[in-house]
């Protein structure tokens, strides 16, 4: 069967432009030879997931972006064939829907912009469609949540930059003495003595058992600090906690172990209550 050219662009939810971070939402797919037009979206009540890169963000802001994005492309796939085809249109029809499809996903400002347009050759566009869906929105979503602390990390040193608090902290420092060590993202200083350690903890995990072995090895770590004398007088962890159910009773126990050594724990999402911790203490001038 003849392969199509198939135009496509990844559908991208950008909360804060200034730091270039973006989560891919969906795929938008014109196959200009068979005034082919769609689109596959993450479902606005799917907001757990974006949650995963921006866990500070309300729902609210998200749901409303999506919607409105939904809008405007079932407004576009009407204009196109309403039934899939493979039959091939006349050249002047194909030329116009592909000037319409670079005018509609040029990038413009706003939450939710598209990538760069690509090119694929498929036999079939609703196949290629899904099959880049997966690839770009599925397996995205995959792969962040392996590392979901790094990207609480960048935001918590966004937050600091923002709060205009980060020249206090100096980051990825060593606590700990020659025998035993841990790294942590952000330490304060006093006298080159450690007083202060900030480190954002994701506890939202799919299983139980890796909220007790994630949580576990924090807990085992700060315990030897202590024993040596070496934890700082405030250690501060902002906790990604998971919702309801057996998950939530596991973090909870994390976060209990934690309180029991003295260690100071407070949602990630809460931006006021974290802000007013790591700002806590400081000498700050008016």
């Amino acid at each position: 069967m003849k392969k199509l050219v198939c135009n496509y662009a990844p559908l991208r939810f950008l909360p804060y432009r200034e730091t270039g971070e973006f989560v891919n939402l969906g795929i938008v797919l014109q196959c200009p030879q068979t005034d082919f037009f769609g689109f596959r979206l993450v479902p606005a009540r799917k907001f757990g997931r974006v949650s995963h890169f921006f866990p500070e963000l309300q729902s609210d802001l998200f749901k409303k972006a999506i919607k409105g994005t939904s809008l405007k492309l079932d407004h576009i796939q009407n204009k196109h064939r309403l039934l899939p085809s493979l039959q091939m249109v006349d050249e002047a029809t194909a030329q116009r829907r592909v000037l319409e499809f670079a005018e509609f996903v040029r990038i413009r400002e706003g939450l939710i912009h598209f990538g760069e347009t690509q090119l694929i050759l498929h036999q079939d566009p609703e196949q290629a469609l899904d099959t880049l869906f997966e690839r770009y929105v599925e397996r995205q979503y995959a792969q962040k949540k392996e590392y979901q602390e790094t990207v609480m990390r960048n935001r918590l040193a966004q937050f600091l930059q923002q709060w205009k608090l980060n020249h206090f902290y100096r980051q990825n420092e060593t606590i700990g003495d020659a025998e035993f060590k841990v790294t942590m993202p952000f330490v304060h200083f006093e006298n080159e003595t450690p007083v202060r350690a900030v480190k954002p903890l994701d506890l939202d995990k799919d299983e139980t058992t890796e909220i007790y072995d994630h949580g576990g090895i924090w807990v085992n770590r700060l315990a030897r600090l202590k024993e040596r004398k070496r934890l700082p007088r405030e250690t501060l962890f902002a906790v990604r906690m998971p919702e309801s159910g057996n998950r939530q009773k596991a973090a909870n126990k994390i976060i209990g172990e934690l309180t029991a050594l003295g260690v100071l724990t407070v949602p990630f999402a809460d931006q006021q209550g974290l802000y007013q911790r790591v700002r806590q203490g400081l000498i700050i001038d008016n």
